[in-house]
């Protein structure tokens, strides 16, 4: 059993997906469009069903948006059959494509056959972090919020990274200065008072508070 999400902007569509994939014992969410959810929330499903031809934002257009911050397989759902359509949804990060009409068995059967793919041993570690809509992403060593980096200074990644990464734990100054800066540097441990500053200031402009104080203890990321 698997949490699906589908979104298409057709009501019957995702009806009859909905009855069909729950008869597979599946969970299926549906939505008709992408802003009534989250990347988080997008990310707690275990496939994301898209359809392409829709009002505003196609489904190549939101597969360009997300993917960078989700890690689900997607299968584009659509009439478009032309070869230079299929090769772009997968060539923008689509896992999958699947031609309208199409049956439901169909569906049900590469669901299957991704989620099997998806079941095995990962060899790597997890390379992003998630908390609600902000992304980490812990090779490129950026924060990413609804897809807009956050430009910080290197100094102030490593404090984001240490905070987020254990989400809930209290830092002293003291801690996060042993934990970002090298033993040689000349910096000064109220240094870590100041960039904790600004990040906060740079989160702010996205109505973002992640980082609170615990006071006469430290700072904690929640």
């Amino acid at each position: 059993m698997a949490n699906i999400l589908a979104i298409d902007d057709d009501a019957a569509i995702l009806r009859l997906i909905k009855k069909m994939l729950e008869m597979k014992n599946h969970t299926v969410t549906t939505i008709q469009d992408i802003k009534d959810i989250t990347f988080a929330e997008i990310n707690k499903h275990h496939l994301l069903l898209l359809d392409v031809m829709m009002p505003g934002e196609d489904g190549f257009d939101i597969c360009t948006k997300i993917r960078p911050l989700i890690h689900i397989p997607i299968i584009f759902m659509t009439a478009k059959s032309d070869e230079s359509s299929i090769i772009k949804g997968l060539s923008i990060g689509g896992d999958d494509y699947i031609i309208k009409p199409f049956s439901i068995h169909e569906v049900n059967a590469r669901i299957e056959a991704h989620l099997r793919r998806e079941a095995r041993p990962k060899r790597e570690a997890s390379s992003a972090f998630i908390d609600n809509d902000i992304f980490i992403d812990l090779e490129a060593k950026k924060v990413i919020f609804q897809g807009q980096e956050i430009i910080l200074t290197k100094i102030q990644y490593k404090i984001c990274e240490l905070l987020a990464l254990h989400k809930g734990k209290v830092f002293s100054k003291e801690g996060i200065y042993e934990a970002v800066y090298s033993m040689d540097s000349d910096s000064q441990i109220s240094t870590v008072v100041e960039h904790i500053r600004v990040i906060r200031k740079k989160f702010a402009q996205y109505n973002l508070s992640p980082i609170n104080t615990v006071w006469g203890v430290g700072y904690i990321w929640e």
